[in-house]
């Protein structure tokens, strides 16, 4: 079985973190991407692979809001 990790990006360096995740399957490796990523400042991105697949991509939620239209 290949192992999971995940990379997070942030604004300043593409590549910021390489995380090994101790995950059962995809969707345990993606919650425990988001808590890797968050562990990051200014991250933007992390992507979650197992092995050389691609599990998923989690964004950062947007902190700014959109005004709405008159």
């Amino acid at each position: 079985m290949d192992p999971y990790y995940c990379i997070v990006d942030t604004a300043e360096n593409e590549v910021a973190d390489l995380c090994v995740l101790d995950a059962a399957d995809d969707a345990e490796a993606r919650h425990r991407a988001r808590a890797a990523a968050e562990s990051v400042p200014g991250w933007t991105q992390a992507r979650v692979y197992a092995g050389e697949r691609l599990v998923g991509c989690l964004e950062r939620p947007a902190t700014t809001t959109v005004p709405l239209a008159a």
